[in-house]
């Protein structure tokens, strides 16, 4: 069945992917967004937006009104700490505003992202939707409260909600694995502390897939899903297989961990209370710290869910995009 769906942060790098996947089949689509520049790859010129700001219920309450269904992506630029007052009002008072204007709207279903950052660094391998929450920074922190206030909410008021928390993303158009890339095609790549910690990129058409098969799903409803790929690997394998798609040697330089983390947290107790971004912090040295390791069988049992593109070919199509781009000569 064809549905009005709002698809908050529709301008993003998921949001964009995730808008042109549900016009293409047949869905009318509304999009809530801040007028700022955004990286909007797959999008569509004739897609209904209404430019406004998640934190201000009047504009989330004109967005939400007369749609059947609403995606939230909506969160905040991660930053290293300098930012929790926004965190909040943007991840925590904003999912709010949303749920505020879903039930005043009677809308069908509300398909929330979180993040698998509200794990934290996972000890079991791989972990899934019960594994216990850790989470490591100001942004999971505030994801973590969301989810909390969406489940809440949901009993509450009878609200049908899904929540959604989608692996690392990758593909043509994500810039935040760029420097990474980048890097190691420069030969300039440091590795911090042992690279064995897993990580688990998901390919952004695949993480797509899992959105569409919740949408509508009733065995998607009053539920918690990871939606991502099947293969995790350590960092340093990672890195050796995003060297071999680019042509070049993988990274040798390496540095320990702990002075790294020091002079992260150095740089968090100076800036932070100013209002700075710290030049580092600890949540980017995590990177290289924290088990990243999850499966996706819940999803594949509930949803009939599939990853498609395997984490070669998505770093193959990924390196290709930058190439054509010119980020990557």
């Amino acid at each position: 069945m064809k549905s009005i769906i709002l698809v908050t942060g529709g301008k993003g790098f998921l949001g964009s992917y995730l808008v042109s996947r549900l016009s293409d089949l047949g869905h009318t689509i509304r999009i809530l967004a801040r007028p700022i520049k955004q990286n909007n790859h797959n999008g569509k010129s004739h897609i209904d937006t209404i430019w406004g700001d998640i934190r201000d219920l009047e504009t989330v309450d004109r967005a939400v009104n007369g749609v059947d269904r609403v995606i939230h992506l909506v969160s905040n630029f991660r930053k290293g700490g300098s930012d929790k007052k926004e965190a909040y009002a943007i991840n925590v008072q904003g999912t709010e505003n949303v749920l505020k204007a879903s039930l005043k709207h009677q809308v069908k279903q509300v398909i929330h992202c979180s993040t698998i950052g509200v794990h934290g660094n996972v000890r079991e391998i791989p972990a899934d939707e019960e594994t216990p929450f850790n989470p490591g920074d100001l942004y999971q922190e505030t994801k973590l409260i969301a989810e909390e206030k969406v489940r809440r909410f949901a009993s509450l008021n009878g609200v049908p909600t899904t929540i959604i928390r989608p692996i690392s993303l990758i593909g043509p158009g994500d810039m935040r694995m760029l420097k990474l890339f980048r890097m190691i095609q420069n030969g300039r790549f440091v590795v911090v502390g042992s690279g064995r910690p897993y990580f688990q990129p998901a390919y952004i058409d695949d993480v797509v897939e899992g959105f569409v098969r919740c949408l509508g799903n009733t065995a998607a409803i009053g539920n918690v899903f990871i939606i991502g790929g099947d293969e995790y690997l350590p960092l340093n394998d990672l890195f050796k297989l995003i060297a071999e798609e680019l042509g070049v040697k993988p990274p040798t330089l390496r540095i320990p961990l702990a002075p790294v983390l020091w002079v992260a947290s150095l740089c968090e107790i100076i800036f932070t209370p100013l209002g700075i971004e710290p030049p580092l912090h600890r949540r980017r040295v995590r990177f290289f710290q924290n088990n990243r390791a999850f499966s996706i069988k819940k999803a594949k049992t509930m949803l009939g869910f599939r990853p498609q593109v395997s984490l070669r070919e998505a770093i193959r199509r990924t390196i290709r995009w930058y190439r054509e781009n010119g980020y990557l000569y």
